[in-house]
């Protein structure tokens, strides 16, 4: 019984790319990757050149942890970098509108 689970760690030890290529661990850094792309925008805007140079940092990370990971992932074509901007223009009406329609107090 001994010998069969320490087979069984054996190979999960040699292989440890199995449970790396899980859809929604790539779903997970890719969404990593938008908020803090966000996060380096708003630190910008805020004039705050160290915030955003940290951020930044843990984005290229992210990335380097989503090409090992997720190949298939990793790469943006045209119509994901459109569906992001698409995303980042709906979420900035939707701040918007939540200000107009509260008068300022959203």
């Amino acid at each position: 019984m001994k010998s069969a689970l320490a087979f069984v760690f054996a190979i999960g030890l040699l292989v440890p790319g199995v449970a790396a290529s899980d859809p929604s661990d790539c779903g997970r850094l890719m969404y990593q990757i938008t908020h803090y792309e966000d996060m380096v925008g708003r630190a910008e805007a805020l004039g705050r050149d160290d915030w955003a140079a940290k951020t930044q940092r843990h984005v290229d990370l992210l990335e380097t942890r989503l090409a090992d990971r997720c190949p298939a992932f990793s790469a943006r074509d045209e119509q994901q970098e459109a569906a992001r901007q698409m995303a980042l223009l709906l979420k900035m009406a939707a701040t918007a509108a939540a200000k107009f329609f509260t008068m300022g107090m959203y």
